[in-house]
């Protein structure tokens, strides 16, 4: 990989970064940090040329913790929102052992790179800050091979694990929580950061030759849905290095 693919593979972990720090639970020092990084994240979308991608991002972020949270609630409640939950296996998915399968998969993509949810993130590894972050973790791990003069079988190897994570699992979803959140909260950070993440994975999907799936439906009802407690066992991304602090250990 030469000097221009490892600063893409760095842009591309600090555009993760950013918008995994944007939907995950906010936690004090939330708001400082996702301020910290819009600017590096702005710089990576210029370095991609992604420059009209911002959709308000620089306006939105600037928020006190109370704001963020209080943003945030609105935005998905105090439970699963029933309107745009931030869960994979919430979308396209009617019975229980299709969701119980992309549970599965989904940890078993963290696994196979020493991945784990942290102890003290009691929730789903399906949530789509913990697959951000999984982007981010394998983006980071691409340019670090590259710079460090690894063999180009490792550099590739996280190459294709993004590209199997995000046409198997964040592709396929992503596009319809992005599109339901701005429906549910039109103005504001979520608005503003669900537009970004639709440009971005459009041009993720765009670069690695995927094809974009049609929106997949919303599960009705709760007589599936997957107790957030059940997961308590398996709760963000522990390992090496992966973006929100509160989830990592």
């Amino acid at each position: 990989m030469d000097t221009s693919g490892i600063q893409s593979a760095t842009a591309r972990a600090e555009i993760y970064r950013f918008l995994a720090l944007a939907f995950a639970d906010p936690v004090p020092g939330a708001a400082a940090r996702l301020q910290r990084q819009w600017p590096i994240a702005e710089a990576g979308l210029h370095s991609l040329g992604m420059s009209g991608a911002e959709h308000g991002c620089a306006t939105a972020v600037r928020l006190s913790e109370a704001d963020l949270k209080r943003a945030h609630v609105a935005c998905f409640g105090h439970a699963v929102s029933k309107d745009c939950p931030p869960y994979e296996a919430e979308y396209g998915q009617a019975h229980i052992f299709e969701k119980t399968q992309t549970l599965a998969d989904v940890t078993g993509f963290y696994r196979a790179f020493g991945l784990a949810l942290a102890d003290d993130a009691h929730d789903r590894p399906d949530h789509l800050a913990f697959e951000l972050e999984f982007m981010e973790f394998l983006c980071q791990k691409q340019a670090f091979a590259a710079k460090q003069g690894h063999p180009s079988e490792r550099i590739a190897l996280c190459h294709d694990a993004q590209r199997a994570f995000l046409d198997e699992h964040l592709g396929r979803w992503a596009f319809g929580f992005a599109h339901r959140v701005i429906a549910k909260s039109p103005t504001g950070i979520h608005a503003a950061v669900a537009g970004l993440l639709d440009a971005f994975l459009s041009h993720e999907l765009a670069a690695m030759g995927i094809t974009r799936h049609a929106d997949p439906f919303l599960n009705e009802g709760d007589k599936d849905r997957i107790d957030d407690g059940a997961c308590a066992a398996c709760p963000g991304l522990a390992g090496t290095g992966a973006a929100d602090e509160r989830r990592v250990t």
